[in-house]
């Protein structure tokens, strides 16, 4: 009986990533043609649409709900290593990446907010007050891009091609007055499906789980993260391969800044305190190196199989920290 049970949430599994494989290819081709349309930039719209989390943001919410700020924290801090790490690394071993140089404010944003997290760690109540700290600052990004919307309109070289094909064959004109409607719709229905693949990625993930017996320590730091950050690595791709890398880049540091952020904050609002351990410091510490290596890539304006490979690497060590750390630890205490 447990084995047609382990076995049905293996397919629930499967299912849910298929669900988003296939959703993928016709959320971007809409939004990538719409983007054109009205000379929005790919990288904001990615980044206001792709870069919402909320099945990120439940997991830890409710984690903190139930007194497990640990878990709260590892989440938002495992998944945002995740999403840097692997979702580019295994890219980046097949494609060159090219992109637009990404502006300064966004990486302002994400040290500040990471610099909130660390110092949440070392004081009472640090978690509610650089948590309010942290949510005033998705505000400043709201607000900025908002205000920035309608007035980055550079398009990609190869949309912009797009753009030339379309009204050489009359197509552009067609689309904008009857197809409009018909876009935004699929653009919605493919990310509610998005939504849901994701979810029953969680759901059957956390049940497989409960019948395997992991530790709530790489629950917390890996598990989660990892089923959280199928879908983005699913339209990190299809993005590249689409020639529209704009979006994809402006979901992930978008969603990094969820994460941060909304993610963080109301987390630690609702947590109010955590107990300092030396396993968050170790990841925090593995999150700074990651985004100054993104900050330096930023501008370069590519990723190459190099950097696809230290990417990878990082993302080995986190694995081996939080599966063996635990116990070196405790052998550590043990010694002194």
């Amino acid at each position: 009986m447990q084995e047609i049970s382990f076995l049905f949430w293996i397919g629930i599994f499967f299912g849910g990533y298929l669900i988003i494989f296939l959703f993928a290819d016709i959320f971007i081709d809409n939004l990538k043609i719409l983007c054109i349309i009205y000379g929005v930039s790919p990288f904001i719209i990615g980044s206001m649409v792709l870069g919402i989390d909320p099945e990120e943001s439940i997991a830890s919410i409710i984690a903190s709900i139930n007194g497990l700020p640990y878990i709260a924290v590892g989440n938002v801090i495992g998944n945002s290593i995740i999403a840097l790490t692997l979702c580019f690394s295994l890219p980046a071993l097949f494609y060159e990446i090219k992109f637009k140089k990404v502006s300064k404010f966004y990486f302002v944003i994400i040290f500040s907010c990471l610099f909130f997290i660390l110092f949440s760690f070392l004081i009472t109540s640090g978690l509610l007050i650089f948590g309010s700290a942290c949510l005033l600052a998705y505000l400043l990004y709201l607000i900025r891009n908002i205000r920035y919307i309608s007035k980055e309109k550079e398009i990609d070289f190869n949309v912009e091609n797009e753009l030339l094909e379309y009204e050489e064959e009359g197509e552009i004109k067609e689309i904008t007055k009857k197809s409009k409607l018909k876009m935004v719709f699929l653009i919605l229905i493919s990310l509610i499906f998005i939504i849901i693949g994701g979810e029953l990625l969680i759901y059957s993930t956390t049940e497989l789980i409960k019948m395997t017996g992991i530790s709530e320590s790489i629950f917390g730091f890996i598990i989660i993260a990892l089923t959280t950050n199928v879908e983005e690595l699913t339209l990190v791709l299809k993005s590249i391969k689409k020639h529209t890398v704009e979006i994809g880049l402006g979901g992930m540091i978008g969603k990094i800044i969820w994460n941060f952020t909304i993610t963080f904050g109301i987390s630690g609002i609702i947590a109010l305190n955590i107990t300092f351990d030396w396993n968050l410091i170790w990841n925090w510490i593995i999150l700074l190196l990651i985004i100054s290596y993104f900050y330096t890539i930023s501008w370069k304006k590519s990723l190459t199989r190099r950097d696809g490979v230290f990417l990878f690497i990082i993302f080995i060590i986190f694995l081996i920290f939080n599966i063996l750390l635990p116990v070196n630890v405790g052998l550590l205490y043990g010694f002194f």
